[in-house]
């Protein structure tokens, strides 16, 4: 375990009394809420110095009832120290005054629209709406988290150079690599290609879930490599992703691969404390 406390980049909370989720009905892991306190729980021996939400894929229309949800979470755990929402910004410029709305509240450092799940992902990823709507949080400071499969990486190959470098962007998950399917030559090749632009990074989180039933940690070795060759200990951050990482792992488990990872490559401790908390300070503005 690090000897220092950790700062958790992607932490959801939901709740199905507060807000509806269609994508989790009939689901016997996800189909309840999660709150603070089971994170705090699941957490164990971990020391967590701070948490991002990230918005949980709500059904469209309730941007800023989530946030209200979370700020109410907050309120149980002053560590959740910033809000990434959804918004639509597949509208465009005319999605400013909700940005402007979220903008009110404090906690918000940046937005999510997933890509991944929708009905044509390449169209509407380089959609002139969405890319002048990522675009626009450069106004606003703010930070854009990506969210795409394996199978969608040649879309998110064609969209990162369509942004500017003012708008610090980040891969959820190390994009959900093709781990079960061999995919390392690939995925080698998306992070090479997507690490040349100097304002996007790379979540390194939740690579079990991606690798079968009957994952090992040798499974993930090659793609934890991978990641730290193509964006260095520089830009890449750590992230837990729960509740999503319980379906393979635990928060424990996942942070005793890293380490061993970590250890194996070689990294200082310095750097590896760019990993775990001082790189997602940054990116984050979490000010700590």
């Amino acid at each position: 375990m690090p000897n220092f406390p950790i700062i958790d980049t992607h932490l959801h909370v939901w709740d199905q009394t507060r807000l509806k989720y269609s994508a989790f009905e009939g689901s016997p892991l996800f189909g309840h809420p999660y709150h603070v306190e089971d994170y705090q729980r699941d957490s164990g021996t971990l020391q967590i110095e701070a948490m991002v939400f990230l918005e949980c894929y709500a059904d469209f229309g309730q941007y800023l009832e989530e946030i209200a949800f979370v700020e109410d979470e907050q309120k149980r755990d002053p560590r959740l120290k910033a809000i990434i929402p959804m918004a639509p910004l597949e509208r465009g410029t005319a999605v400013e005054p909700m940005l402007r709305q979220m903008q009110a509240h404090s906690s918000v450092r940046g937005i999510r629209r997933i890509m991944e799940f929708d009905a044509d992902p390449r169209a509407l990823t380089l959609s002139e709406g969405f890319v002048a709507g990522v675009n626009l949080l450069e106004k606003f400071g703010w930070s854009f988290d990506i969210n795409p499969n394996y199978t969608q990486m040649d879309i998110i190959r064609e969209f990162v150079p369509q942004i500017s470098r003012g708008v610090p962007m980040i891969l959820d998950h190390c994009g959900k690599p093709g781990i079960k399917q061999g995919a390392i030559e690939q995925y080698r090749a998306d992070v090479k290609d997507l690490a040349r632009y100097p304002n996007m990074y790379v979540k390194l989180s939740d690579l079990p879930p991606y690798a079968g039933p009957d994952w090992s940690p040798a499974d993930l070795r090659p793609y934890i490599a991978a990641t730290l060759d193509a964006f260095g200990p520089d830009r890449t951050i750590y992230a837990g992703d729960y509740p999503i990482l319980l379906q393979s792992t635990n928060l424990t488990q996942w942070v005793e691969i890293l380490d061993e990872a970590f250890a194996d490559l070689g990294l200082s401790e310095a750097e590896t404390r760019r990993i775990y908390r001082d790189n997602a300070n940054s990116f984050y503005r979490l000010g700590l």
